[in-house]
């Protein structure tokens, strides 16, 4: 290990983690639903479509489709080029111009409007577009990267950590299948997986758009390159654990506040609610999932770092980020006896909480109860 200390603080490997950490960090504190008045916006945007609920189904699916994309990527990868470039940038556009309006409102210039909004989303797609075959095209590719994986875990949310898990149990199998078997399969030895991803099939002068890269500053040139899917599909489970902290922190709060007296439906939700393991002490504040799962990320990104640096090969990243940020989750819920709440969430709980409002309005006697270096 300590042979490699030295490269991964070095460029562009150390750039490359802060970027991809700093973005999954932003990304999900942005995209996460910790308010009640959030969660119902959330839920209304399922039921018009505009967002997605990620199931098991979606989840085994993932699989299916993201083999036939890269398949179709390398097989006719001087068509699909030009069709990832277009999907980029139109994605990269909506992604900063939804995004304008927070961003403006939090350096104290309002709001902004429609024109502000657009004019900044194209002029910073344009000059990537522009750029995108020189030297520096990888700033602009970075910048609309963290924007399009900013929108991507606002419109796919997990409604419990079942699905967000089985989700890169798939992307894992997936990985490692296209890198590590399919140069067996292949009449060159090349894993599809890297030539998709660097390129390598291609004759026109155009590259992959969907990855972040860093290049090393040196004068033998070379970069640094980690896929969106590797920031994006993690990104979905620790978004969701971000959002089980504030609901834990909402569960905590009203054990704190039990009401006497209630009857035995309320007293069932609310001892539904408070769970071993849940205490905490007076005034302080308990370790998050969303840190555990933050912190384990870095690491995971650190090891595929070594590993690569080890074999002198790519290496899919998923391989070493999912377990390295899964288990630790699943360890700490466990020991605080939380791991069936978080694996099947809260939506019998809701449910079960709206039916009992529904019946407090009918009885209004009880309203008082309401309470290359290559990293694929």
């Amino acid at each position: 290990m300590a042979v490699y200390i030295p490269h991964l603080v070095s460029a562009p490997l150390l750039p490359l983690a802060l970027l991809a950490i700093t973005v999954l960090a932003l990304s999900t504190h942005s995209a996460a639903d910790t308010t009640v008045q959030e969660r119902q916006m959330q839920r209304q945007k399922e039921e018009s479509g505009e967002s997605v609920a990620l199931t098991k189904v979606h989840a085994i699916g993932f699989g299916f489709m993201a083999s036939l994309g890269l398949l179709a990527m390398w097989m006719w990868s001087n068509v699909l080029v030009y069709m990832s470039l277009f999907t980029f940038g139109l994605g990269s556009f909506v992604s900063i111009q939804q995004s304008m309006p927070d961003i403006m409102k939090r350096l104290g210039l309002g709001r902004g409007n429609s024109w502000h909004h657009n004019g900044v989303a194209g002029l910073l797609v344009l000059s990537w577009f522009w750029n995108r075959n020189s030297s520096h095209a990888w700033i602009f590719q970075d910048i609309l990267g963290g924007f399009t994986i900013s929108l991507m875990l606002k419109v796919l949310k997990a409604p419990s950590m079942s699905s967000p898990t089985l989700l890169l149990l798939t992307a894992f199998i997936y990985d490692v299948f296209f890198v590590f078997v399919t140069p067996y399969l292949t009449s060159t030895g090349e894993s599809i997986m890297e030539a998709a991803a660097t390129g390598a099939a291609l004759t026109v002068k155009e590259t992959i758009p969907m990855l972040f890269r860093v290049p090393s500053f040196r004068p033998n040139g070379g970069e640094a390159m980690l896929g969106f899917g590797d920031v994006v599909l993690p990104g979905i489970l620790v978004t969701f654990l971000r959002e089980c902290d504030a609901r834990l922190e909402e569960d905590l709060s009203l054990s704190s506040v039990m009401l006497i007296g209630m009857d035995s439906t309320s007293a069932r939700r609310t001892s539904a609610l408070l769970l071993p393991g849940s205490s905490r002490k007076e005034g302080g504040r308990r370790w998050s999932y969303y840190m555990t799962a933050i912190m384990g990320y870095a690491v995971g990104l650190e090891v595929t770092f070594v590993a690569m640096m080890w074999s002198n090969q790519g290496q899919p990243a998923l391989l070493y980020l999912v377990p390295c940020t899964v288990i630790p989750v699943v360890l700490l819920a466990s020991k605080r006896h939380e791991l069936s709440l978080l694996w099947n969430g809260w939506g019998g709980l809701d449910g079960e909480e709206s039916e009992d409002e529904v019946g407090d309005e009918e009885r209004p006697e009880d309203e008082s109860e309401k309470g290359k270096v290559l990293v694929i």
